[in-house]
């Protein structure tokens, strides 16, 4: 079964000449170093990041505060205050 009739085109007279390249020729030089310079924003934000990673992730105060509180009868919880909280969480 002959689908196609014409032999298909050679790829160097597609894509023309290629150069051939010396691999052993040393490669050009590059510079030195590299740099990035940091806005006054990323750097502010960079020493935030960094205090707030050395803060506990308990706060032992309040826990302590509220354990106590709740071990006296005083604690008291305001539902208002949560469903307000809650409802701006989710919108």
């Amino acid at each position: 079964m002959k689908i196609n009739g014409s032999v298909p085109p050679d790829p160097t007279q597609l894509y023309g000449t290629v150069k051939k390249v010396d691999k052993t020729a040393e490669p050009a030089a590059s510079p030195a170093t590299d740099s990035v310079k940091l806005s006054t924003n990323a750097r502010t934000i960079d020493e935030m990041t960094r205090a707030i990673a050395q803060l506990p992730d308990v706060r032992d105060d309040k826990i302590n505060e509220i354990k106590t509180s709740i071990s006296n009868g005083t604690y008291t919880i305001n539902p208002s205050a949560i469903a307000g909280k809650i409802i701006n969480e989710i919108a």
